[in-house]
């Protein structure tokens, strides 16, 4: 098994190299120069760290040139995000500096996001950038209670600048300062106030909400590990339990948005799994030889809940994982047979001491894992190693919550191959 963890290792330090040269993906766009012009190339997806600086290769043309928000008016991708060069005012605190935000309705009113901050201009005060926002404000509640609550003034603001369309009010004390509701806040108001032909919502084509489903297989290689404070457990102590390679599978759903961000999804999984482990632990305890046969047979239904980030990439785009799982036992059967000896050439005494309950029905742990997708078709072709580490696998109640007698977790790594469609 030391082979399947080295080639584990490897193919773990193989995938988070490839993001940092994934950086640079380019996809059909346009950058618009400040006196209008439009030049059509490949524009980076991705900007830089500070997300000031987008690269452009013209078409025909195999030099890339850098720009920033002071050489540009805008840039974009057809059909997907487009972006507008805005002057910055950090509230008199710092000079105000031009940044590229994404530009997600433009109309009578606009609509923008940067750095997760939305911002709104109308047409005909377009210099001016009113920013949506919240803050705490702490008070002494009814009961003497010192607490905080919300002050909406992106609710004020809205208002104020809609004051000229009588049937927003009402939409506007609903708005949350989400994406979509402030989108279909401001459509609705462009609408109302303006004329609905030159209104502009970037991403329409985008869903809000999409799922991909797959199935998912693969082998897992998982270990046992118990620790224990109290004589009772001795024998689970002294165990080294044999570590086994067992096949994997399940299916698997992707949630995510690709009107506001692609590369996020929410990953729920299912796969079924089973182990069986073994120990002959041998010990001395005041004087007297004990000698046992344990064993564990588990089946398991995972039940997996994790983020899932996509890094850039065309033919090969690698992600990560991060999450938590639930094992709901289906098999867990647990025995213990020891042999006590008063001295070492005694006859042993056969003492019989399973312990019915003693897995848990329950078990919890957190997840980790990278991987790579192969664009095929439609369909996606996903490569992952993860590695899952399980805690309590023993029901505590039957132990001592209080005095942690016995601790005990469980240590999986895994290689999955998924289709996703």
């Amino acid at each position: 098994m030391r082979n399947l963890y080295k080639l584990i290792t490897l193919y773990l330090g193989v995938l988070l190299s490839v993001p940092v040269a994934a950086q640079s993906d380019y996809k059909p766009g346009y950058v618009v120069l400040p006196q209008g012009d439009t030049l059509q190339g490949q524009v980076s997806y991705r900007t830089d760290a500070l997300g000031k600086t987008i690269g452009f290769k013209r078409d025909g043309q195999s030099t890339t040139a850098s720009y920033t928000a002071n050489d540009l008016a805008g840039y974009g991708f057809p059909g997907d995000r487009n972006f507008r060069t805005r002057t910055l005012d950090h509230a008199d605190t710092l000079a105000a500096e031009y940044v590229f935000m994404q530009e997600l309705v433009r109309g009578t009113m606009s609509l923008y996001v940067y750095k997760g901050t939305y911002f709104v201009d109308k047409r005909d005060s377009s210099e001016k950038l009113h920013k949506l926002y919240i803050t705490k404000e702490t008070y002494v509640n009814t009961y003497g209670i010192t607490a905080q609550r919300d002050i909406n003034h992106y609710v004020r603001t809205l208002n104020t600048l809609m004051q000229d369309c009588f049937e927003m009010f009402q939409r506007v004390e609903r708005v949350k300062l989400a994406e979509k509701s402030l989108v279909d806040l401001i459509t609705a108001y462009n609408t109302c106030a303006g004329d609905p032909q030159e209104q502009i919502t970037f991403k329409e084509s985008k869903k809000w909400f999409a799922i991909r489903p797959g199935v998912v297989a693969g082998m897992s290689h998982t270990s046992l590990h118990f620790s224990a404070k109290d004589e009772r457990y001795l024998h689970l102590d002294h165990a080294e339990f044999n570590s086994n390679t067992h096949p994997t599978f399940g299916l698997a759903l992707l949630l995510y948005s690709p009107r506001i961000n692609q590369n996020a999804s929410l990953l729920l999984e299912g796969r079924y799994a089973q182990n069986s482990f073994q120990a002959d632990p041998t010990y001395v305890w005041f004087d007297a030889y004990y000698d046992n046969e344990i064993s564990f047979d588990l089946s398991a239904f995972k039940l997996t809940t994790a983020f899932r980030y996509d890094f850039a990439g065309k033919a090969v785009q690698p992600f990560v994982n991060a999450g938590v799982f639930h094992n709901f036992m289906q098999r867990r059967e647990y025995t213990h047979t020891q042999y006590y000896r008063q001295t070492e050439n005694s006859k042993p005494t056969l003492r019989d001491r399973d312990i019915p309950g003693f897995v848990n029905n329950v078990q919890q742990g957190f997840m980790l894992g990278a991987g790579a997708y192969l664009h095929i078709s439609k369909r996606r072709l996903s490569l992952e190693a993860r590695y899952e580490h399980g805690q309590d696998l023993h029901e505590q109640g039957i132990v001592s919550k209080t005095s942690q007698a016995l601790t005990s977790n469980t240590r999986t790594v895994s290689i999955l191959l998924g289709v996703y469609l």
